[in-house]
Formats: C-alpha cells, structure tokens, sequence
C-alpha cells in the first residue's frame, strides 16, 4: 500500500502533469500547482527543491510506464506480448488528457538537460522493450526470422515515439490506448493473415 508522503508526492506529480498539458510548462507556477493538487506551496518544498526538479519527475514518471511495461514482461512471463501492450495502452490513457509528448518541446527549450536525459532514457526504455519483445516471441515461435531485424527495430522505434504526435493518427479519434493497442497489434502481426503464396 502506498504511504502518505508517497501519495502526496504522486498527487503533485500528477497535479502539475495536468497543468503542464492543459497550460504549458512555463505557464504553470508552483502556487498554482499546490492549488491543484490542495496542498500548500511548502509542501511541494518538502518533495521538490525547485521547479526544475518538479518538471523532470513529471516527465520521468511517464517513462516510468514503458520501465513497468518492461518489468511486467520479465515477471509474468511466459505471458502473452498483447497483454502488456495493453497494459501500458492503459497507463498511457490515465495521463492527463492533452499530447505530454508534444510537451516535450517545450520541455527541450526551457530545460535542455532534462530533456536529453528524458530523451535517453525513452530510447533505453524502447530498446530494451523490443528486445524483450523479440525475445518472447522466438520462444513462443512468433518472431519472424526472415525479416531484417534491425529494420523492424528501427520502424518500432518509430512509431512507437512518434505515434502519439501525429495529427493524421490523432484525427481517427482513438483514445491513446486503443491508438497504442492498434498500432502495437500492427508492429507485431502486421496487416496481413500471411505472406502471398503461403501455405
């Protein structure tokens, strides 16, 4: 069970997530943010030494998703790929509404060095899940060998960090987690039953 302090912590992460994305990062203030989230501006003190560290756990706790994507593939395996996808489809739904990836533009101008750690660790984050990914699926004898596997790779990488910024998909008005659940059911079995001439 989580312990208060933790829970005001995750309160104020989440407070100032919803603004950042209703608002933007440098129009939100600290006071607002207390507001937000009904604690006062001390409190955030107590957490947060400044605004600056405040931004970058937000943005460190969305890429706490794909690390507990990744958890979840090594602790309930042998489990079915699709379920964690869906699972972090669930958890990138619960952010608060608004684009966070678009965000991290604003993000890259105001605080350069968050932004590349930020950067670093989303690239860490989805290699690893594809290799465990690619991994699942050659013991499950899903993974197709034919196909250049730095290519697929690449194209995962892709689109599983563009994805959500892309106005064309954004104007088929999925919720994020269908959109990730759609995409993600393309990038593992693509879009036809077989290849021509199979049998």
């Amino acid at each position: 069970m989580m312990r208060t302090d933790e829970k005001t912590r995750e309160k104020i992460i989440f407070s100032a997530l919803t603004l950042f994305m209703e608002q933007g990062i440098n129009k939100t203030s600290l006071n607002e943010v207390a507001y937000h989230a009904g604690v006062s501006r001390a409190t955030i003190y107590r957490y947060f030494k400044d605004k600056q560290s405040l931004v970058r756990a937000v943005f460190l706790s969305v890429e706490q998703i794909f690390i507990d994507g990744l958890q979840e593939f090594r602790l309930k395996r042998p489990s079915t790929i699709e379920i964690t996808m869906q699972s972090i489809g669930r958890k990138l739904e619960a952010l608060p509404a608004g684009d966070v990836f678009r965000r991290e533009d604003e993000l890259k101008r105001t605080y350069p060095d968050i932004s590349d750690e930020i950067q670093a660790l989303r690239e860490s984050n989805l290699n690893r899940l594809f290799i465990e990914i690619r991994n699942i699926g050659r013991e499950q004898g899903l993974f197709r060998e034919d196909l250049n596997e730095a290519l697929i790779k690449a194209i995962f990488w892709e689109l599983t960090f563009h994805f959500f910024d892309n106005p064309r998909f954004k104007s088929l008005g999925f919720s994020d987690a269908d959109l990730y659940y759609q995409v993600s059911r393309i990038i593992l079995y693509g879009i036809m039953k077989q290849e021509a001439g199979s049998s």
